[in-house]
């Protein structure tokens, strides 16, 4: 443990830079980890665990939050609450088997489902993935069904694991291979499902009989990472809308309960969609004219910031604090963050870069949070239009729900120029950050139209 009062500066430094990892989910033992839906009401964690405990045998919930909310940390902590509770947990991240950037349909992810959990599954029990893995069991599959694949060849009857793991790599890696297997079990739907269900049957009763009849539960995160890119389109956000509109009931597996992470704009795209359990940003200031201080919001961030520093930390890095135990610069800091947890932990290591002695200076929070500004400009004009109309009203004012619409205010949200908060009733605003620029673009428009 490093004393964080008397080491030299760099080893400060890098031990802080440890703790200022960005993206790195957190499991709730860890020390850094700040338990900030404990407060709140209507915790979606505390909802996913109640729907899977009182349906008993089986459940389907989907659980979304834009980059920065923290929904890998809180699905950890779902995770140990089921597993303390006497289920069976296994986990899965959706990326490993998927591009992010390619349309998905119900066959490629029932094929992914399986073989995320076959692989998960695989590290807790006896489970030969030769003779007992989905991806030989569906080898063996295609092969019994006639189904053949150009550029993928395997004897019948004998998949080994080169075989699989060429299956796995290939479905997720080569256009042709997947538009190929689309193709030939589209026809075979009924088919495919069949297969599917009998190994998660196959899975289930292996893993009741090993840990004493334990309900078991699949959380499948990060699904919501798919996205469109300019090549795309629109095609990936249309593909996966589909997806759900069609076939949702497709995606319960008998006798099991799955937790699915979907994209947030589906609830702009699909209103059915109403069981989503959204995480929000942390609610820095209230929904009124003046945008007054919300006490515990900045309670909250504050309890992030203290993690990661520790108290000595706090004064070694920030200087002494105030009366009330703040410190100014690092209430900077929690401002400019807007309620985002990612970008509180971006502008902290930013600030750690730019700090030559310690304590750091006014400056150098300064040039953090500009770095962190300069990132959301330029911003067109049609778009802080938008935006500004956010701001005032509070509302997302979504156009319609047309592909174009939705892929917007999708990326308002997924870039954090607009935010969504709660404070009893679902709201939105405009990140701090760009408020006043927003409103500097509209003020010069005005003016040139004027003159």
């Amino acid at each position: 443990m490093t004393d964080v009062k008397s080491c030299p500066d760099q080893e400060f430094r890098k031990w802080l830079s440890s703790r200022l990892i960005v993206d790195r989910a957190l499991e709730p033992t860890d020390e850094l980890y700040e338990p900030w839906y404990a407060d709140v009401p209507g915790d979606p964690i505390d909802l996913l665990y109640q729907d899977i405990d009182l349906s008993e045998v089986e459940s389907l919930n989907f659980i979304s939050g834009f980059r920065g909310t923290g929904k890998t940390t809180e699905l950890f902590r779902l995770r140990e609450r089921l597993n303390t509770h006497g289920y069976y947990v296994a986990y899965a991240n959706a990326l490993d088997f998927l591009l992010p950037s390619e349309p998905v349909e119900i066959t490629d992810l029932l094929l992914v489902l399986s073989g995320a959990f076959s692989e998960a599954i695989e590290k807790d029990f006896d489970v030969d993935p030769i003779k007992e893995g989905f991806w030989s069991r569906l080898v063996n599959f295609l092969t019994k069904t006639h189904v053949t694949l150009d550029g993928f060849d395997v004897k019948a009857g004998i998949p080994d694991t080169e075989t699989s793991l060429n299956f796995k790599t290939s479905l997720k890696q080569i256009p042709s291979f997947r538009q190929q297997l689309r193709e030939k079990l589209a026809p075979r739907l009924g088919e495919l499902r069949s297969e599917v269900h009998k190994f998660f049957e196959f899975a289930r009763k292996k893993i009741r009989a090993a840990k004493s009849d334990r309900t078991v539960v699949f959380i499948f995160d990060q699904f919501e990472q798919l996205h469109d890119t300019l090549d795309t389109q629109g095609r990936v956000a249309e593909s996966v809308a589909m997806l759900m509109a069609n076939h949702r009931a497709d995606l319960q597996i008998p006798l099991m309960h799955l937790v699915f992470t979907v994209p947030p704009w589906l609830k702009f795209k699909l209103p059915d969609m109403r069981k989503i359990r959204l995480l929000y940003n942390v609610k820095l200031w209230n929904n009124n004219d003046n945008r007054t201080r919300s006490q515990s919001g900045w309670k909250v961030m504050r309890g992030v910031v203290q993690r990661r520093l520790t108290p000595d930390g706090m004064t070694r890095f920030f200087g002494k604090g105030t009366k009330t135990g703040s410190h100014k610069l690092a209430d900077k800091l929690i401002e400019a963050a807007g309620g985002h947890f990612r970008d509180l932990i971006l502008l902290l290591r930013e600030t750690l870069l730019r700090t030559t002695s310690l304590p750091t200076t006014t400056a150098e929070v300064a040039a953090a949070i500009e770095s962190l500004r300069a990132s959301y400009l330029p911003i067109p004009l049609a778009d802080a239009q938008w935006l500004n109309e956010i701001a005032v009203k509070r509302d997302c004012l979504l156009r319609d729900r047309s592909a174009d619409s939705v892929q917007r205010m999708t990326f308002f949200l997924d870039t954090h120029c607009a935010l969504i908060l709660r404070n009893g009733e679902e709201w939105y605003d405009v990140h701090p950050l760009i408020r006043d620029e927003v409103s500097e673009i509209l003020r010069r428009d005005q003016q040139e139209k004027a003159s």
